[in-house]
This record gives C-alpha cells, sequence and structure tokens, in this order.
C-alpha cells in the first residue's frame, strides 16, 4: 500500500479526510513501520553482501539502483510526513526534498557510470548533491528552534564552540588531499572543495545541537544528527579514498553510509516524542562537547607550531579558542547576575516585595553580634510584631487573589508610615514586623500609631473594598531580649495580649508576658475574685453648662498584693482565656448596683455605666447566670442583631432593682455595652459607638492607673 494513500492521518488534506477510528490508526502506523522494516531488511541484506564479495566487485543493479530504490523511499516517506503534519512542517519538508535532490543525484551518477564510464568534474550529480546541504541547514536550524525556544547566549556559544571544534578536526585531516587533488579546472576545483566545506557546517550543527539540547526529548534530534553523521563519514571515506587510494573497508562505509543516514532521517521525523513531565526539573546542560572541542582546536593550534597543518584547520581553531574567551566572559557576567538574583530572591518576599523573614534574622544577628561588642556604644533597637486583624475573613470571603491584592496594598501603605531608615518586613501570612533602629519605647509607640492610622481607611480589592485593623506588639532590645528569636517572641505576646484586650498595641511586660508569670497572674486572679481584690473606680460624667454630675462610668481595677493597683488592659485579657469573665462581670454589676442604692438612699439619683464583654451575653459561652442581676435571656452579640428595630425584656436582678435591655440598631464592629442603672429602673443599652476609649489606650506599668476618658 503507498506511503501517499494512507487513510486518514497520511492523507494530504487534513479537512477532507474522515476522522480515523483506533483500529484505522493503528493500521496506518502498522503500514508504517512495516515499511520502514522492509527497508531495513534490504540494508541490512546489502550490507552482508558488501563482506562477502570480492573486494573489486561492484554490481551495478545493486549497488546503484537498490541503492537509489531505497533513498527514494526514504525520502518519500519525509516528504509524506511533511504533507500530513501542521507543526513543525516546513522543517520535515525541508529535509524530504534535501533527501530526495541527493537520490536524485545517485541516480544521475548510476546512470552516467553505466560500463564504466568516469563522470565528469562538476557533473549533473554534483548539482543534485549540493542542493541537499542547505535543505538540510534549513531543517536542523527549523528543527532546534521547535524543541529550544529560547535559549541564552552562552547556550548558542556553546553550540558554535563544539561545531567550530569539530570543523577544526575534520578540517585538519580533509583539506590537505582536497587542496593536493583539486582538480584539473577552477569549477572542479570549487565542487570539490564545496562537499567538505558542507560537511563542516553541517556537522557544526548538529554538534552545536547535541551541546545545547541535552535532557529533552531527544529521540528524534539523536536519529536525525545520527543520519547527517553517517553521511559526513560516508562522504570523508570518499575523500580519503580519493586523497590516498582506496580500500575495502572505506569502499564498504562510503556505500552504506547514505542509504542508512535517509533510512535514519525519515524514521526520525515519524518517530513519536513521549510526553514531558511538568514535575521532572530540566537537566543541565552539559559542557562535555565544548570542552573537548575546545582542547581539539588547542591540539591543532599546537601541533599547527611544529608541523605543517591545513590553514583552514588553523583558522577554524583560532575561531574556536576566540569564542571560547567570549563565552568565558559572558560565564562571569551570568555567574554575577545569578549571584544577585538569587540573593534578592533569598530575602525579599515574592508578594510584596518587601524584606522577607531571613533578611529580619539577618538585621537582628548582626545587631546584637555589633551589641555584644564592648568597644562598641550602646545602642537600642525597637521591633513591632504586626499582626493582621480580620485578613482570614476577607481571604475565605472573596478568594486568595483579594487575600493576596490585600496583602500587597497593606504592604505599600506600611512602608508609607515609616521613615526611610526603617525596615518593613513580611514574615509570612498576614504577619509584618517593623524594624527601628536606634529607636526608644516613645518613638515605637508612636510608629505603631501611625501604623494603625494607615490602616483605617477601606481597602478597594476589585469590585468590593475591605476594612481591617492590626494588632501589635512592641518589644525592645537589648532590654527585652539578647537575641533576634526572643526578641521577636516578646513582640509576639505582646502583639497577642493587644489583640485579646482589642487595644491597637501594647509592650512587652516581662511581669505579664512571660509564660511561668502569666500561669501564675491566672492563679493569682482566680484567688483575688474569691477574695475579694477587685475594685471599681468611678469617673464622673458631667454637663458644661451646669456643672452637674449626671452619670459616673464604673472602672475596674485590680488591687494587686504583689504588683499593685493593675488596669484592667493587664488582667482581662487572661481571664477572657481562661472563661472567667462571668464572674467577674457578675461581681462588677453587684457591686455597681450595690453603689447605685447607697447613692440612691443618700439623694443622689446617678446613672451609672459598666463597659461589659460581649462574651458574657454570647449563649455559647460561661457568663452571666440567669438568677443574676440581668435575665437569663441574653441579646446576640453585637453587629449580629438581624433587625433594625428595639425591643425591651424586662426581669428582676437579686438586689431588687428592675434591668431592661435595649436593643438599638448597631452596626458592625460594635464592641460597647453600656448598663445604666437609673434609681430602681435599669437600662441596657447597646452603643453604635466602637470601644474607641480602650482602643486609644496604652498598657501601663503595673502601679501606675492609665488616665481614663470619657
Amino acid at each position: 500500500m503507498p506511503i501517499g494513500s494512507l487513510p486518514g492521518a497520511l492523507s494530504p488534506n487534513r479537512r477532507s479526510s474522515r476522522r480515523l477510528v483506533p483500529e484505522d490508526t493503528r493500521h496506518c502506523w502498522l503500514v508504517l513501520f512495516g515499511s520502514f522494516g522492509a527497508l531495513g531488511l534490504v540494508l541490512l541484506a546489502y550490507f552482508v553482501s558488501l563482506l562477502v564479495r570480492p573486494g573489486d566487485a561492484y554490481w551495478t543493479w545493486l549497488d546503484g539502483w537498490v541503492v537509489c530504490g531505497v533513498e527514494f523511499a526514504g525520502s518519500i516517506l519525509c516528504i509524506a510526513k511533511g504533507l500530513v503534519r501542521r507543526p513543525g512542517r516546513a522543517a520535515t519538508l525541508a529535509l524530504g526534498i534535501g533527501l530526495l535532490a541527493w537520490g536524485v543525484g545517485d541516480t544521475v551518477l548510476t546512470a552516467q557510470s553505466i560500463g564504466g564510464a568516469t563522470p565528469p568534474t562538476p557533473s549533473l550529480a554534483d548539482a543534485f548533491y549540493l542542493t541537499f546541504y542547505p535543505l538540510a541547514y534549513v531543517a536542523v536550524v527549523l528543527f532546534m528552534r521547535a524543541e529550544v525556544k529560547r535559549l541564552s547566549p552562552p547556550k548558542w556559544l556553546d553550540g558554535i564552540i563544539a561545531g567550530l571544534g569539530a570543523a577544526a578536526v575534520c578540517g585538519a585531516f580533509a583539506f590537505h588531499g582536497i587542496l593536493r587533488d583539486s582538480g584539473s579546472s577552477p569549477l572542479g576545483t570549487v565542487t570539490n572543495l564545496a562537499y567538505p566545506i558542507g560537511d563542516l557546517l553541517l556537522l557544526s550543527l548538529v554538534i552545536g545541537g547535541c551541546a545545547v539540547l541535552p535532557g529533552r526529548r531527544r529521540a528524534p534530534w539523536i536519529l536525525l544528527a545520527s543520519g547527517i553523521t553517517l553521511n559526513i563519514v560516508g562522504d570523508t571515506a570518499n575523500l580519503l579514498q580519493r586523497s590516498f587510494g582506496a580500500t575495502r573497508a572505506g569502499f564498504i562505509v562510503n556505500a552504506i553510509a547514505w542509504p542508512t543516514a535517509t533510512l535514519l532521517m525519515s524514521l526520525g521525523v515519524w518517530l513519536r516524542t513521549r510526553p514531558s513531565n511538568p514535575l521532572t526539573p530540566p537537566k543541565p546542560t552539559g559542557f562535555f562537547l565544548p570542552i573537548l572541542a575546545a582542547s581539539a582546536a588547542l591540539v591543532i593550534l599546537v601541533v599547527g607550531s611544529v608541523h605543517s597543518v591545513s590553514r583552514v584547520a588553523i583558522g577554524l581553531s583560532a575561531a574556536t579558542l576566540l569564542v571560547v574567551g567570549i563565552r568565558l566572559l559572558l560565564s562571569v557576567r551570568e555567574i554575577q547576575t545569578l549571584s544577585h538574583e538569587r540573593h534578592r530572591q533569598a530575602v525579599t518576599d515574592d508578594l510584596t516585595g518587601l524584606s522577607n523573614r531571613r533578611h529580619l534574622f539577618r538585621v537582628l544577628d548582626s545587631f546584637f553580634t555589633e551589641s555584644d561588642d564592648t568597644l562598641t556604644p550602646g545602642r537600642s533597637l525597637a521591633f513591632l510584631f504586626i499582626d493582621l486583624n480580620h485578613f482570614k475573613e476577607v481571604n475565605d470571603s472573596f478568594g486568595h487573589p483579594a487575600g493576596d491584592e490585600l496583602l500587597r496594598q497593606v504592604g505599600a501603605r506600611l512602608s508609607s508610615s515609616l521613615r526611610q531608615g526603617d525596615l518593613l518586613v513580611r514574615i509570612g501570612g498576614d504577619e509584618f514586623a517593623v524594624v527601628l533602629v536606634d529607636g526608644d519605647a516613645a518613638h515605637a509607640e508612636e510608629v505603631a500609631q501611625r501604623v494603625t492610622a494607615s490602616l483605617a481607611e477601606p481597602f478597594i480589592l476589585d469590585v468590593v473594598s475591605a476594612s481591617i485593623s492590626a494588632s501589635i506588639g512592641i518589644a525592645m532590645a537589648p532590654a527585652d531580649a539578647s537575641y533576634g528569636a526572643g526578641l521577636v517572641w516578646c513582640a509576639d505576646v505582646a502583639m497577642y495580649r493587644a489583640k485579646l484586650g482589642n487595644i491597637p498595641f501594647a509592650t512587652f511586660e516581662r511581669a505579664l508576658d512571660e509564660e511561668g508569670d502569666q500561669m501564675r497572674l491566672l492563679e493569682e486572679l482566680q484567688a483575688g475574685i474569691a477574695q475579694g481584690h477587685l475594685v471599681l473606680h468611678y469617673q464622673p460624667q458631667l454637663t458644661l453648662r451646669t456643672g452637674e454630675i449626671l452619670a459616673v462610668e464604673a472602672l475596674l481595677r485590680w488591687a494587686h498584693p504583689r504588683l499593685g493597683l493593675l488596669p484592667p488592659d493587664n488582667f482581662l485579657p487572661i481571664a477572657e482565656e481562661a472563661g472567667l469573665m462571668g464572674p467577674i462581670t457578675e461581681w462588677v454589676l453587684e457591686e455597681a448596683a450595690a453603689q447605685c442604692t447607697a447613692w440612691r438612699e443618700a439623694g443622689r439619683p446617678l446613672v451609672v455605666a459598666v463597659n461589659v464583654s460581649p462574651s458574657t451575653l454570647h449563649p455559647a459561652r460561661p457568663g452571666i447566670r440567669g438568677d443574676g442581676p440581668l435575665p437569663p435571656r441574653a441579646p446576640r452579640p453585637c453587629g449580629r442583631e438581624p433587625g433594625a428595630g428595639t425591643h425591651r425584656v424586662v426581669g428582676h436582678g437579686r438586689s431588687g432593682h428592675r434591668w431592661s435591655r435595649h436593643h438599638g440598631a448597631a452596626g458592625p464592629g460594635c464592641g460597647r455595652l453600656d448598663r445604666r442603672l437609673r434609681g430602681g429602673c435599669h437600662v441596657l443599652g447597646v452603643s453604635q459607638q466602637s470601644r474607641r476609649g480602650r482602643a486609644q489606650a496604652r498598657p501601663r506599668l503595673p502601679g501606675r492607673p492609665p488616665r481614663e476618658r470619657r
């Protein structure tokens, strides 16, 4: 069955061909590779005949016509592949037409040699032979471009070095005989020189391709390169026979080389390549061929200084070493660029472009190493650990691309709130850090305030806007820690206390933040609740017009026997985490109600406001009992109220006071609950204001209560 009539996949017109079913495709491939197998058997039989026949025997029907038939069949198979293959069609057609031209040249030469005649130089066969070379160059270059989409200049130089070195070696052996037996006419000399020059250029391309294509799907390339190399070997054997006399080995190589080369190149264009595995890293380019070529060029130059060597070989060797020098310069430059790029990637966060955790610890280690030097004057360093609040909700609601964009915008805003000499680092996830070299605690708190203010405006994410805040922990070096990891830990635990206390930032305090002291403080808090160490202070609220005091706000303090009078920010986060807010809230309300009763009996009907944690109102967490000053039914947490209207729930506490809870249309983010006790009627209001007073408060040292605001 002729190749051109193969159905479906081998049809020149793919639009008109019917869609092949698997059985038809399998049949086509069987016919195709059966044809290659038959041609291979013919060549094997021909090779055996060359071995067993007498040395001077030449059979025209076998050495001429059968060999030409094999070459024609191989070239037609290659052209057929070019007609049915859309990607890479130009390379396959160029190679197939070149093989066909060589087969026509062999046919013409066989016809001119009938009867023992000697063909002239140049002849018509030489025109067909030389047509093969430019077509083969085009095919090899197109094939390499299809396999390698982009090559760096050093890779191309590796191929050029390998090709020039191989050409220099061949020129050292070939051109001397060619120039000696160049022929009687100038045209004959040009024709005889055209073959080795064409072979050298083709060999340079093939070896250069082998130098730049390692680790890729190389089976078709190996067959193509092997066929071209075998053709060059056959031409070299023919040249050596003309220069140094005919030998049996040279005759066999010259006879079998071209039909075998045609078959290998045709099979290479039909060979299927296995799909590459994207999980497998590409193999690096080897340096064996360029090093071998450079060594050969150096040997030729050394030998040429002692013995007579072709000028062509000398010129090619010198060109090889010149390209080697250029390659070395580019390699040095590439190594420097690569080193800088790798260093930048190692210390830079890919998402935000900020410095990363590795760079942070390098800076901290450098600071502490310098501070250990007794000859260096003492320096300080402020470290701010920044953790974004509600980032996970944004990431889960709008997707990871929105979260990544939010992190990039956060990095830009934080950078705008810092000085030029300050270091901003993305530690990972939604955690950032700021390093203030030679900064004190006051400057660190000022930076924390600027950072908080920079995050106040909403972030525009495509078609939505998101509002987030941050919890910041501040630690000082060397006061709080004497090494980098310890300083980060101190700022981290201070940040955690700020997050639990719902305040923007907190400074590390060893008595409160160290793990052992926290456990001790929790035990002391439990004992203090039982022993009545909690006290209430009252901040008056008056009218500016008359100066009359109309209400007071209850402020909780802990009279600690060891640390002194502690503000709520120093112990309420621990109580919140340990589940102690229920009994604390119950005590505060009872104490405030008792004080309100005492003032009422003294003729002063004041309103008492109490700040209560929303966790005590959530039904899923331990809070106020049903028989306490508040009724069993508790309102939903602020910001989750389903309706905008108001309602009132009335009940009675143990002290006989009448309580009512008034639910307003509080918006999201509300965190302040005011219980106002008016004589015998007590109103619980849900404020639409956030806890601004607490948001602006800063943790103080034990025994120094903060200045209260309304």
